[in-house]
């Protein structure tokens, strides 16, 4: 049966771009993302420093030269300064001491503070979906620490790709007799991966965290915005920090610790952004 006249059919509906940026900001308000953003950043902040003891601790072992410099540089491509040098402070002691106690405590702790972090991040996407948690206790820490672990995997996965593709890209340089064309190509093409990785992690957060079924995407427009627009605010952050920022005069000897919260707000944010983007994606259509 053919529609009506003048009525549109409900499949080819689609909002105007000012249309979906007004619902996109007025589910940021209604669901209070940003309150949610700082409960997150302030668990992430703990969450941290674990789970960088552990890659340090792990990376300790291993017949890496400099390999805090060179895990410090890669964080500041995109972290402040500030927050960098606080995170290194803490770090060199431990990389330049192997101690197998302390990889096995980092882990650990870095787990659980990460499900701590993960389980606010899946409260604040239940008021995104417009959600009542109705799961029991045990069932939303497991996925917490699971997610926790995933994450994190993905990160590391990462950070693995940019180090190794390095490696091998000089590698093939020295010894396959290829020149320098597997160093540039390795440079251009090695962000694209990182970004991939960052983006399943994301995604994973979007599909398993919510207390609904949701069916699995691998790319959804929300994680691609998420992680797009948090690189974009981290190194427009860091670069507002590096020029203009005064927080060691504002805040003295913690304004290094205000930095790298304010950095985590942001993580946190975008998170929640391309969740509720995701959410007008889908419901679009429908209204």
């Amino acid at each position: 049966m053919s529609a009506e006249p003048g009525i549109q059919p409900l499949a080819v509906r689609r909002l105007s771009p000012w249309r979906f940026t007004q619902r996109v900001a007025a589910g940021v308000i209604a669901h209070e993302c940003m309150g949610s953003s700082a409960q997150i950043a302030y668990y992430l902040m703990f969450a941290t420093f674990p789970f960088l003891l552990t890659v340090a601790s792990l990376l300790a072992f291993l017949p890496i030269p400099n390999v805090l410099d060179w895990l410090m540089r890669l964080l500041g491509t995109l972290a402040p300064a500030a927050a960098v040098d606080l995170m290194r402070n803490s770090l060199e002691r431990v990389v330049m001491h192997q101690h197998s106690s302390l990889f096995s405590i980092g882990l650990l702790a870095s787990i659980w503070a990460a499900a701590n972090a993960v389980e606010a991040i899946m409260q604040g996407l239940n008021r995104v979906q417009s959600l009542r948690e109705n799961r029991p206790f045990w069932k939303t820490r497991g996925i917490a620490l699971l997610l926790a672990v995933g994450v994190s995997f993905f990160a590391i996965l990462g950070l693995l790709a940019l180090w190794f593709g390095s490696q091998v890209s000089r590698w093939w340089e020295v010894r396959g007799g290829l020149g320098p064309l597997p160093v540039e190509v390795w440079v251009v093409v090695r962000w694209p991966i990182v970004l991939l990785c960052l983006i399943g992690a994301i995604d994973q957060l979007y599909f398993i965290g919510p207390a609904a079924h949701l069916r699995w995407r691998w790319i959804t427009p929300g994680a691609v915005v998420a992680v797009l627009g948090w690189v974009a605010a981290s190194l427009g952050f860091s670069a507002y920090v590096r020029h203009f920022g005064s927080y060691n005069a504002m805040y003295g000897g913690i304004g290094a610790i205000i930095i790298l919260l304010t950095w985590m707000y942001l993580t946190a944010f975008f998170i929640l952004l391309g969740a509720e983007i995701n959410v007008v994606t889908e419901r679009g259509n429908r209204d």
